[in-house]
């Protein structure tokens, strides 16, 4: 029946008959192209040697893998800041290997610009980068029509660093430049403390600063502070030429004359410095992963840097230190708990809420720099083992959840006792609490006070035991 009805619609109308077979043919075939281009992107997608490809593709914030594959030219000048440490302590590091099965990561340059030469013939050309080995690991290894390809001794580095490495990459000196070489308040400094015993502990700094290169108008200062087992901190300090300093732009290597240095080699750091008759010649071992890698800030006013090589560390050596009576007393350090971080940037009017703390197990940083604002957007928290990195965490705010009361200049100043943040989205919450308090009046009309307090960090992850660290914390008060 359904057939002859076919039939008489052709015999009656056999032009509207053939319009609409055509109509629904043209339907069909886009269908069916769109499908094939569809299919055709899907393989393309699968395929590791391509950009795109892979189990997991990590790409530039806002940008998709087609746009990379594509060549656009934007896709030219496009990069992920700090590669390195996302390959190293995120993407292959012994978590996301044990937790998310990553097996390896590898990293690609993709649409860069060059310039070939051949016999006296230049043409530009778009090269893409990779490292052998991680290539090949990954299954996205392209194929060989000649020759070897194999890991250089930069891509090596790259990926596996050696202690000595891993510390000349992330812990080196700056150049100021621009407005920043010609303001008096650039600086630049190592930072260490070393728990003594816990009541007795040192900060030590050996900074530069000032207008570099211009003779007479920069050099080094040493500051070295100990806190007493009574609660007193006593600081000694001693300013050092510039014509005696000596810093490097490609390690963290610094001498600031003949009686303070800081010397890296194959992972330790090697630290001397004397001021009167207080002296300390300490060897710091940095725990492998406890680690922040290097951030800066910039803008209008505001040069702020800073690394952290030495979340956790051990220090061993000799401590000499001028005792009550007037002598000097010289003690044997042995493991003893250590942390080391860099700073560098232009400090006119800045101030920070920064505080490290750690265990054996964990090491917890937060921090935000403060320049003419007085809030704390852009705090962060930081989370790592000897696993990788463990969390990095956004608080909304550092709160203060209780106040003390302390005395400087004959003046009382209102402190914190307890502080608290927390990043509920991934279920983490610190709460501090501050046993020991000192308070350094700076003399100017804003954030007057700097305050540097040693206590304990509650950590709270969710589906973790508590983890109880101890460390110092830093703020400023009005």
């Amino acid at each position: 029946m359904l057939f002859r009805l076919v039939l008489a619609e052709l015999r009656h109308r056999p032009g509207r008959a053939l319009f609409l077979l055509a109509g629904y043919s043209l339907g069909v075939a886009v269908m069916v192209v769109l499908l094939a281009v569809g299919e055709a992107m899907l393989t393309q997608a699968r395929d590791r040697a391509l950009v795109g490809g892979g189990d997991v593709v990590l790409v530039p914030a806002g940008i998709s893998p087609e746009l990379l594959r594509s060549g656009g030219a934007t896709s030219l000048y496009l990069s992920i800041d700090h590669a390195r440490f996302i390959q190293r302590e995120v993407l292959e590091s012994p978590r996301a290997e044990e937790e998310h099965g990553v097996r390896a990561a590898s990293p690609v340059l993709a649409g860069k610009l060059v310039e070939l030469s051949h016999g006296g013939r230049s043409v530009q050309a778009v090269a893409t980068g990779e490292i052998p080995s991680r290539a090949r690991a990954a299954g996205a290894a392209p194929r060989l029509l000649a020759g070897t390809w194999r890991d250089s001794p930069a891509d090596s580095t790259w990926v596996n660093p050696s202690p000595d490495e891993l510390y000349r990459e992330i812990d080196h000196f700056h150049r100021p430049s621009g407005a920043a070489a010609r303001d008096s308040t650039w600086a630049e400094w190592h930072y260490f403390n070393v728990m003594l015993s816990p009541e007795r502990w040192i900060y030590l700094t050996l900074a530069v600063g000032g207008r570099i290169g211009v003779p007479g108008k920069w050099g080094g200062h040493v500051l070295l502070t100990v806190r007493e087992p009574d609660g007193v901190h006593r600081a000694v300090t001693r300013d050092v030429p510039g014509a005696v300093v000596r810093f490097d732009t490609a390690g963290p290597d610094l001498t600031l004359g003949e009686r303070a240095l800081v010397r890296q080699e194959g992972g330790v750091y090697h630290v001397v410095a004397a001021v009167g008759s207080d002296s300390v010649d300490l060897e710091i071992t940095p725990a492998p992963r406890r680690y922040f890698p290097p951030a800066e800030l910039g803008g209008e006013g505001l040069v702020s840097g800073y690394v952290a090589p030495a979340l956790y560390a051990e220090a061993t050596g000799t401590v000499c230190l001028r005792t009550g009576t007037g002598g000097t007393r010289c003690d044997r350090v042995r493991r003893a708990r250590a942390y080391h971080d860099h700073n560098w940037g232009v400090w006119r009017g800045v101030s920070w809420e920064w505080g490290s703390a750690s265990n054996e197990r964990l090491s917890l940083l937060y921090g935000v720099v403060r320049g003419d604002s007085t809030d704390t957007r852009g705090l962060f928290a930081y989370l790592v083992d000897d696993r990788g990195v463990r969390a990095v965490l956004r608080p909304r705010e550092l709160r203060v959840d209780e106040w003390q009361t302390t005395r400087e200049g004959g003046r009382p100043v209102r402190v914190p006792r307890r502080m608290s943040f927390a990043d509920a989205a991934r279920g983490v919450s610190v709460e501090i609490d501050a046993q020991a308090v000192h308070v350094s009046d700076l003399h100017r009309p804003r954030r007057r006070y700097f305050v540097q307090m040693h206590g304990t960090a509650m950590v709270r992850e969710r589906g973790r035991a508590p983890e109880r660290l101890s460390g110092f914390f830093e703020t400023y008060v009005e």
